[in-house]
């Protein structure tokens, strides 16, 4: 059975709310696992696999195993787990063998709910969608995920401490001298993406008490794909670039050079997160960030 989640545009729901619509809406029964302790959980989205990880529990299976390593880093991806090829087209017959208990996906990426639900029940859920509320689907999320697992301790737990390490990060940051931020991922030497509302980047901003100098909405992710030009266009931002950054071609020219935030040396660069994550994204995006503001 796949969660479905629905909400008339002109009802505002606060976040705790919101979550407990999702869960309210969760009608999937409790899985009578085969070993409760260990149940077969394939993941094909790496949100839901890291949240699956942030509630102890770990994945069974999951798409692109090895670049999750490379990509989301944290919380790290046991060595053992079983690889089933691409999150966008996962080798079916590998899943079909694999006999999970449960498939873990996100809703409206990858293959649809009901061509997995013969396989194994299906858990379908929304992260980025038209709302433009990651960092809240992304708690509901953990909450749904932790509801089927029986692990709704953990859950609370993890929220807690996501809480404390945002609140601590915002507090050291009190000496931060305010510059809005304009976080960029380069596709190339001249292309680059800028997150903007509706990204998890931008809710993130948000908690922490800093301000996005990107303020379009970009696409259904959050972010706008745009040239070197926009960076130019926003004088008083701070760069924050996410690795890699610009080639090398690029840093050495004076196209570069004359940039302002270049020329005043308010560019900083951040290891890989991921973009399209979920609480475990958030707070390592959180905690890179906080770290890479402090005075030299």
């Amino acid at each position: 059975m796949t969660v479905s989640v629905k909400r008339s545009s002109n009802q505002a729901l606060s976040r705790r709310s919101f979550s407990a619509a999702i869960l309210a809406l969760v009608t999937i029964p409790k899985y009578a696992f085969a070993d409760a302790t260990k149940p077969r959980i394939a993941v094909l989205d790496w949100a839901w696999a890291e949240t699956l990880l942030a509630l102890g529990s770990r994945p069974y299976a999951i798409a692109e195993a090895e670049l999750y390593r490379e990509r989301v880093v944290t919380p790290e991806m046991p060595s053992d787990v079983i690889d089933l090829g691409l999150r966008s087209w996962p080798n079916m017959e590998l899943l079909k063998s694999l006999q999970p208990d449960l498939i873990l996906t996100q809703a409206g990426y990858g293959v649809q709910a009901a061509s997995l639900e013969p396989i194994a029940p299906t858990l379908a859920l929304p992260l980025f969608t038209a709302e433009r509320r990651p960092l809240q689907l992304a708690e509901a999320g953990l909450d749904a995920i932790a509801a089927q697992l029986q692990r709704e301790q953990q859950a609370l737990q993890y929220k807690a401490l996501f809480e404390q390490t945002l609140s601590e990060i915002r507090t050291s940051l009190h000496s931060y001298d305010g510059s809005p931020l304009l976080i960029v991922k380069f596709a190339d030497e001249r292309i680059l993406d800028i997150y903007g509302p509706g990204s998890l980047f931008h809710d993130v901003l948000g908690k922490l008490g800093l301000e996005n100098a990107w303020t379009e909405t970009g696409n259904q992710w959050g972010f706008s794909t745009s040239g070197l030009d926009t960076i130019a266009r926003n004088p008083e931002a701070r760069l924050v670039i996410i690795e890699p950054g610009p080639p090398e071609k690029l840093v050495g020219s004076d196209l570069w050079r004359a940039i302002p935030s270049v020329k005043a040396n308010r560019v900083v660069t951040i290891p890989p997160t991921w973009v399209f994550g979920a609480l475990p994204s958030a707070m390592r995006f959180a905690t890179i960030l906080g770290k890479a503001l402090q005075p030299a």
